[in-house]
Protein backbone atom coordinates (compact mmCIF):
# COMPACT_ATOMS: atom_id res chain seq x y z
CA UNK A 1 0.00 0.00 0.00
CA UNK A 2 1.17 3.42 -0.92
CA UNK A 3 0.59 5.45 2.08
CA UNK A 4 1.02 9.68 2.29
CA UNK A 5 1.86 10.51 6.10
CA UNK A 6 0.86 14.14 6.90
CA UNK A 7 2.64 16.04 10.01
CA UNK A 8 5.91 16.82 11.75
CA UNK A 9 8.38 13.91 11.99
CA UNK A 10 10.04 16.24 14.62
CA UNK A 11 8.75 16.89 18.06
CA UNK A 12 8.51 20.42 18.56
CA UNK A 13 7.20 20.48 21.94
CA UNK A 14 4.63 18.28 24.44
CA UNK A 15 2.07 21.51 23.72
CA UNK A 16 2.07 21.26 20.62
CA UNK A 17 -0.47 18.86 20.26
CA UNK A 18 -1.68 19.54 16.84
CA UNK A 19 1.50 18.86 15.13
CA UNK A 20 2.70 15.26 13.58
CA UNK A 21 5.75 14.90 15.99
CA UNK A 22 3.80 14.44 19.02
CA UNK A 23 3.07 10.94 17.73
CA UNK A 24 6.48 9.44 16.66
CA UNK A 25 6.16 9.76 13.16
CA UNK A 26 9.23 8.78 12.34
CA UNK A 27 9.14 5.56 14.30
CA UNK A 28 5.41 4.44 13.17
CA UNK A 29 7.05 5.12 9.10
CA UNK A 30 9.79 3.15 9.71
CA UNK A 31 7.38 -0.07 11.37
CA UNK A 32 5.22 0.41 8.55
CA UNK A 33 7.84 0.24 5.72
CA UNK A 34 8.95 -2.94 7.56
CA UNK A 35 5.62 -3.94 7.12
CA UNK A 36 5.95 -3.79 3.44
CA UNK A 37 4.12 -0.53 2.64
CA UNK A 38 5.90 2.44 0.40
CA UNK A 39 5.30 5.37 3.23
CA UNK A 40 6.03 9.23 1.90
CA UNK A 41 6.10 11.56 4.34
CA UNK A 42 4.71 15.15 3.81
CA UNK A 43 5.99 18.10 6.67
CA UNK A 44 6.19 21.79 6.41
CA UNK A 45 9.57 20.92 8.61
CA UNK A 46 11.06 19.17 5.74
CA UNK A 47 9.43 18.30 2.82
CA UNK A 48 6.48 20.99 1.83
CA UNK A 49 7.98 24.39 0.61
CA UNK A 50 6.65 27.20 2.63
CA UNK A 51 8.29 30.54 3.93
CA UNK A 52 7.23 30.55 7.62
CA UNK A 53 9.86 32.22 9.59
CA UNK A 54 10.73 31.04 13.52
CA UNK A 55 8.24 28.35 12.84
CA UNK A 56 8.00 26.49 16.39
CA UNK A 57 4.44 24.99 16.38
CA UNK A 58 2.26 23.07 13.76
CA UNK A 59 -0.38 26.30 14.62
CA UNK A 60 1.93 28.75 13.03
CA UNK A 61 1.48 27.02 9.55
CA UNK A 62 -2.54 28.31 9.64
CA UNK A 63 -1.75 31.15 7.10
CA UNK A 64 -0.04 28.41 4.33
CA UNK A 65 -2.62 25.92 5.04
CA UNK A 66 -3.84 26.79 0.97
CA UNK A 67 -0.02 26.57 -0.08
CA UNK A 68 0.35 23.49 1.55
CA UNK A 69 -2.79 21.82 -0.31
CA UNK A 70 -1.78 23.16 -3.48
CA UNK A 71 1.45 21.24 -2.93
CA UNK A 72 -0.24 18.06 -1.48
CA UNK A 73 -2.44 18.30 -4.67
CA UNK A 74 0.39 18.91 -7.25
CA UNK A 75 2.30 15.59 -5.75
CA UNK A 76 -0.59 13.13 -5.56
CA UNK A 77 -1.67 14.25 -8.79
CA UNK A 78 1.61 12.72 -10.29
CA UNK A 79 1.52 9.88 -7.61
CA UNK A 80 -1.35 8.93 -5.86
CA UNK A 81 -1.07 7.34 -2.89
CA UNK A 82 -3.91 4.50 -1.54
CA UNK A 83 -4.54 6.44 1.65
CA UNK A 84 -3.17 9.68 3.55
CA UNK A 85 -2.54 10.07 7.40
CA UNK A 86 -3.44 13.64 8.60
CA UNK A 87 -1.71 14.09 12.19
CA UNK A 88 -3.21 17.42 13.72
CA UNK A 89 -5.64 19.25 12.52
CA UNK A 90 -3.69 21.94 10.55
CA UNK A 91 -2.22 19.31 8.45
CA UNK A 92 -5.72 17.62 8.22
CA UNK A 93 -7.22 20.94 6.71
CA UNK A 94 -4.73 20.96 4.13
CA UNK A 95 -4.89 17.08 3.14
CA UNK A 96 -8.48 17.34 3.19
CA UNK A 97 -8.55 20.39 0.44
CA UNK A 98 -6.48 18.52 -1.19
CA UNK A 99 -8.26 15.21 -1.23
CA UNK A 100 -11.18 16.94 -2.32
CA UNK A 101 -9.14 17.84 -5.96
CA UNK A 102 -7.37 14.72 -5.76
CA UNK A 103 -9.79 12.10 -4.32
CA UNK A 104 -7.88 9.75 -1.82
CA UNK A 105 -9.11 7.97 1.45
CA UNK A 106 -8.11 10.41 4.48
CA UNK A 107 -7.31 9.07 8.00
CA UNK A 108 -7.50 12.06 10.74
CA UNK A 109 -5.43 11.83 13.72
CA UNK A 110 -6.53 13.79 16.77
CA UNK A 111 -3.51 13.86 19.43
CA UNK A 112 -5.95 15.11 21.80
CA UNK A 113 -9.09 16.43 21.79
CA UNK A 114 -9.98 20.42 22.43
CA UNK A 115 -13.17 19.70 24.03
CA UNK A 116 -11.72 16.98 26.57
CA UNK A 117 -8.60 19.30 26.92
CA UNK A 118 -11.13 23.10 27.91
CA UNK A 119 -13.00 20.27 30.49
CA UNK A 120 -10.48 19.13 32.46
CA UNK A 121 -7.93 21.78 32.16
CA UNK A 122 -10.17 24.93 32.06
CA UNK A 123 -11.16 26.95 29.07
CA UNK A 124 -7.38 28.46 28.79
CA UNK A 125 -6.23 24.94 27.19
CA UNK A 126 -8.10 24.75 23.55
CA UNK A 127 -9.93 27.73 21.97
CA UNK A 128 -13.56 27.20 20.75
CA UNK A 129 -12.37 27.90 17.08
CA UNK A 130 -10.20 24.34 17.57
CA UNK A 131 -13.00 22.94 18.64
CA UNK A 132 -15.48 23.71 15.67
CA UNK A 133 -12.13 22.72 13.55
CA UNK A 134 -11.71 19.25 14.90
CA UNK A 135 -15.68 18.67 14.35
CA UNK A 136 -15.47 19.45 11.10
CA UNK A 137 -12.52 17.31 10.16
CA UNK A 138 -13.83 14.21 12.09
CA UNK A 139 -17.01 14.96 9.82
CA UNK A 140 -15.02 14.80 6.66
CA UNK A 141 -12.25 12.38 7.13
CA UNK A 142 -12.76 8.95 5.52
CA UNK A 143 -11.63 7.35 9.15
CA UNK A 144 -10.77 8.89 12.26
CA UNK A 145 -8.02 7.57 15.14
CA UNK A 146 -7.94 8.76 18.52
CA UNK A 147 -5.03 8.20 21.07
CA UNK A 148 -7.36 7.03 23.99
CA UNK A 149 -10.76 4.86 24.65
CA UNK A 150 -12.05 8.14 26.81
CA UNK A 151 -11.04 9.93 23.34
CA UNK A 152 -13.20 7.73 21.44
CA UNK A 153 -16.07 8.08 23.52
CA UNK A 154 -15.93 11.75 23.68
CA UNK A 155 -16.19 12.04 19.15
CA UNK A 156 -19.39 9.41 19.25
CA UNK A 157 -20.53 12.62 21.73
CA UNK A 158 -20.10 14.90 19.32
CA UNK A 159 -21.64 13.19 16.51
CA UNK A 160 -18.57 11.19 14.92
CA UNK A 161 -20.06 7.54 13.73
CA UNK A 162 -18.24 4.89 15.87
CA UNK A 163 -17.76 2.94 12.52
CA UNK A 164 -14.81 5.33 11.69
CA UNK A 165 -12.83 5.60 14.68
CA UNK A 166 -9.84 3.82 15.39
CA UNK A 167 -7.87 3.87 18.65
CA UNK A 168 -4.42 4.16 17.80
CA UNK A 169 -2.27 3.98 20.82
CA UNK A 170 1.50 5.63 20.73
CA UNK A 171 4.32 3.60 20.77
CA UNK A 172 7.14 2.53 22.68
CA UNK A 173 10.79 2.29 21.63
CA UNK A 174 11.55 -0.67 23.96
CA UNK A 175 14.33 -0.22 26.48
CA UNK A 176 16.83 -3.06 26.77
CA UNK A 177 16.17 -2.75 30.80
CA UNK A 178 16.30 -6.87 31.95
CA UNK A 179 14.03 -8.55 34.12
CA UNK A 180 17.24 -9.07 36.81
CA UNK A 181 17.67 -5.18 36.63
CA UNK A 182 13.91 -4.95 37.62
CA UNK A 183 14.77 -7.51 40.22
CA UNK A 184 17.92 -6.43 41.82
CA UNK A 185 16.70 -2.62 41.97
CA UNK A 186 18.47 -1.48 45.57
CA UNK A 187 16.33 -2.25 48.53
CA UNK A 188 16.73 0.23 51.60
CA UNK A 189 17.31 3.89 52.04
CA UNK A 190 14.21 6.56 50.73
CA UNK A 191 11.97 5.79 47.96
CA UNK A 192 13.00 7.97 44.58
CA UNK A 193 9.48 8.87 43.08
CA UNK A 194 9.64 10.84 39.89
CA UNK A 195 6.07 12.90 39.10
CA UNK A 196 6.37 14.13 35.23
CA UNK A 197 3.75 15.98 33.30
CA UNK A 198 4.02 18.62 30.64
CA UNK A 199 4.32 21.71 33.46
CA UNK A 200 3.77 22.90 36.18
CA UNK A 201 0.29 24.38 36.03
CA UNK A 202 -2.56 23.25 38.41
CA UNK A 203 -4.27 20.96 35.49
CA UNK A 204 -1.36 18.63 35.85
CA UNK A 205 -0.92 18.10 38.79
CA UNK A 206 2.43 18.80 40.06
CA UNK A 207 2.24 20.29 43.24
CA UNK A 208 -0.66 18.07 44.05
CA UNK A 209 2.13 15.70 44.45
CA UNK A 210 4.33 17.60 46.16
CA UNK A 211 1.34 18.70 48.52
CA UNK A 212 1.39 15.24 49.55
CA UNK A 213 5.29 14.56 49.96
CA UNK A 214 5.12 15.26 53.99
CA UNK A 215 2.58 11.93 54.31
CA UNK A 216 4.95 9.44 52.55
CA UNK A 217 7.74 9.07 54.89
CA UNK A 218 11.19 9.89 53.72
CA UNK A 219 10.82 9.53 50.47
CA UNK A 220 12.96 12.25 47.79
CA UNK A 221 10.63 13.60 45.10
CA UNK A 222 11.71 14.88 41.41
CA UNK A 223 9.15 16.73 39.77
CA UNK A 224 9.48 16.45 35.60
CA UNK A 225 7.95 19.70 33.82
CA UNK A 226 8.48 17.80 30.17
CA UNK A 227 8.07 21.52 28.89
CA UNK A 228 10.05 23.49 30.98
CA UNK A 229 9.35 26.46 33.38
CA UNK A 230 6.90 28.22 30.23
CA UNK A 231 4.52 29.95 32.59
CA UNK A 232 7.67 30.82 35.23
CA UNK A 233 5.84 28.81 38.06
CA UNK A 234 9.39 26.95 39.43
CA UNK A 235 9.70 29.50 41.92
CA UNK A 236 6.91 29.12 43.76
CA UNK A 237 7.00 25.31 43.52
CA UNK A 238 10.35 25.71 45.39
CA UNK A 239 8.82 28.23 47.77
CA UNK A 240 5.70 25.80 48.42
CA UNK A 241 8.08 22.52 49.30
CA UNK A 242 10.36 25.31 51.86
CA UNK A 243 6.19 25.52 53.10
CA UNK A 244 5.69 22.30 53.68
CA UNK A 245 9.17 21.52 54.98
CA UNK A 246 10.58 19.35 52.10
CA UNK A 247 12.94 21.61 49.94
CA UNK A 248 16.01 19.37 50.38
CA UNK A 249 13.80 16.74 49.53
CA UNK A 250 12.62 18.05 45.90
CA UNK A 251 14.20 18.24 42.45
CA UNK A 252 12.99 20.10 39.73
CA UNK A 253 13.79 19.23 36.23
CA UNK A 254 12.19 21.67 33.36
CA UNK A 255 12.27 20.08 30.06
CA UNK A 256 13.86 16.52 29.62
CA UNK A 257 14.53 14.45 26.23
CA UNK A 258 14.72 10.79 26.10
CA UNK A 259 17.86 10.07 27.76
CA UNK A 260 16.91 11.94 30.41
CA UNK A 261 13.80 10.44 31.00
CA UNK A 262 15.55 6.41 30.63
CA UNK A 263 18.04 7.28 33.14
CA UNK A 264 15.20 9.03 35.54
CA UNK A 265 12.85 5.89 35.26
CA UNK A 266 15.31 3.29 35.41
CA UNK A 267 16.20 5.01 38.61
CA UNK A 268 12.68 5.35 40.24
CA UNK A 269 11.00 3.42 42.59
CA UNK A 270 7.40 4.47 41.61
CA UNK A 271 6.26 7.23 38.29
CA UNK A 272 2.98 8.93 38.67
CA UNK A 273 1.42 11.01 36.33
CA UNK A 274 -1.25 13.34 38.11
CA UNK A 275 -2.42 14.93 35.40
CA UNK A 276 -6.28 15.07 34.79
CA UNK A 277 -6.03 14.77 31.21
CA UNK A 278 -3.31 13.33 29.38
CA UNK A 279 -4.35 11.42 25.85
CA UNK A 280 -1.39 10.09 24.98
CA UNK A 281 0.65 7.59 27.35
CA UNK A 282 4.04 7.86 25.67
CA UNK A 283 5.66 9.07 28.91
CA UNK A 284 4.07 6.20 30.46
CA UNK A 285 4.66 3.71 28.18
CA UNK A 286 8.49 5.12 28.17
CA UNK A 287 8.20 4.34 32.12
CA UNK A 288 7.15 1.12 31.79
CA UNK A 289 9.74 -0.41 29.43
CA UNK A 290 12.16 1.12 31.86
CA UNK A 291 10.60 -1.10 34.13
CA UNK A 292 9.20 1.60 36.65
CA UNK A 293 5.97 0.88 38.25
CA UNK A 294 3.18 3.37 37.79
CA UNK A 295 0.92 5.61 40.14
CA UNK A 296 -1.54 7.83 37.46
CA UNK A 297 -4.59 9.66 37.68
CA UNK A 298 -7.19 6.91 36.00
CA UNK A 299 -7.97 8.63 32.77
CA UNK A 300 -7.14 9.08 29.02
CA UNK A 301 -4.30 7.27 28.01
CA UNK A 302 -3.26 5.66 31.33
CA UNK A 303 -6.70 4.36 31.34
CA UNK A 304 -5.43 1.95 28.29
CA UNK A 305 -1.81 1.89 29.43
CA UNK A 306 -1.97 0.54 32.70
CA UNK A 307 -3.63 -2.47 34.54
CA UNK A 308 -4.89 -1.21 37.81
CA UNK A 309 -2.78 -4.00 40.10
CA UNK A 310 -0.87 -5.55 37.72
CA UNK A 311 1.36 -2.77 35.90
CA UNK A 312 0.52 0.09 38.37
CA UNK A 313 -2.34 1.65 40.22
CA UNK A 314 -4.89 3.82 39.23
CA UNK A 315 -6.80 6.96 41.33
CA UNK A 316 -10.16 7.90 40.03
CA UNK A 317 -10.13 11.45 38.19
CA UNK A 318 -10.42 14.41 40.53
CA UNK A 319 -9.89 11.93 43.91
CA UNK A 320 -6.62 13.32 45.02
CA UNK A 321 -6.82 11.31 48.89
CA UNK A 322 -7.30 8.45 46.79
CA UNK A 323 -3.95 9.33 44.43
CA UNK A 324 -2.18 9.53 48.10
CA UNK A 325 -3.13 6.39 49.06
CA UNK A 326 -2.15 4.64 46.05
CA UNK A 327 1.41 6.25 46.31
CA UNK A 328 1.42 5.21 50.00
CA UNK A 329 0.73 2.23 49.12
CA UNK A 330 3.07 1.49 46.12
CA UNK A 331 6.06 2.80 47.76
CA UNK A 332 6.21 0.78 51.19
CA UNK A 333 5.58 -2.44 49.36
CA UNK A 334 8.96 -3.25 47.66
CA UNK A 335 7.87 -6.66 45.94
CA UNK A 336 4.87 -4.84 44.43
CA UNK A 337 6.39 -2.85 43.05
CA UNK A 338 8.89 -5.41 41.75
CA UNK A 339 6.13 -7.34 40.23
CA UNK A 340 4.64 -4.07 38.82
CA UNK A 341 7.66 -3.73 37.18
CA UNK A 342 7.97 -6.43 35.35
CA UNK A 343 4.47 -6.26 34.36
CA UNK A 344 4.51 -3.10 33.24
CA UNK A 345 7.93 -3.67 31.22
CA UNK A 346 6.24 -6.87 29.82
CA UNK A 347 2.98 -4.91 28.39
CA UNK A 348 5.26 -2.59 26.82
CA UNK A 349 7.12 -4.90 24.76
CA UNK A 350 4.28 -6.73 23.81
CA UNK A 351 1.56 -4.30 23.08
CA UNK A 352 3.17 -1.40 22.04
CA UNK A 353 5.99 -1.63 20.14
CA UNK A 354 6.28 0.39 17.18
CA UNK A 355 5.82 -3.26 15.15
CA UNK A 356 2.46 -3.97 17.34
CA UNK A 357 0.77 -0.47 16.74
CA UNK A 358 2.01 0.22 12.74
CA UNK A 359 -0.32 -3.56 12.91
CA UNK A 360 -3.10 -1.61 14.64
CA UNK A 361 -2.35 1.63 11.61
CA UNK A 362 -2.17 -0.87 9.05
CA UNK A 363 -5.96 -2.11 9.85
CA UNK A 364 -7.38 1.59 10.27
CA UNK A 365 -6.26 2.11 6.56
CA UNK A 366 -7.58 -1.36 4.94
CA UNK A 367 -10.87 -0.19 6.55
CA UNK A 368 -10.31 3.32 5.58
CA UNK A 369 -9.53 2.24 2.00
CA UNK A 370 -13.04 -0.14 2.04
CA UNK A 371 -15.19 2.26 3.51
CA UNK A 372 -14.02 5.25 0.49
CA UNK A 373 -14.66 2.36 -1.83
CA UNK A 374 -17.60 1.72 -0.48
CA UNK A 375 -18.79 5.01 -0.26
CA UNK A 376 -17.62 6.84 -4.21
CA UNK A 377 -18.37 3.41 -5.88
CA UNK A 378 -20.64 4.85 -9.33
CA UNK A 379 -24.34 2.71 -9.35
CA UNK A 380 -24.51 0.03 -11.87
Amino acid sequence: MKIAVVGDPVRRSSTDRDGGGHYGLGDLSGALVRRGHEVRIHSAAETIPVDIPDLRNSTDLMPAIGEIARHLENVWSRDRPDVVHCHGWVYGMAAQLAAKRCPVPTVQTFHELSTTARRHRGTGAASETAVKLETLLARNATAVTVACHDDMHELIRLGCARTKITVLAPGVEVDDVTPEEIAGRPVGGPCRLVAIARDFSTGHGLVDVLRMLPSLGDARLVLVAMDGDTGGEAAGVRATADQLGVGDRIELICGADQSDLTALFRAADVVVSPSRYEPGAEVLLHAMACGAPIVAVGHGGANDAVIDDVTGILAPLGDLPALNRALRSALSQTVLRQGMGLAGRSRARSRYSWDVVASDADAAYVAAVGRYTATTALPI
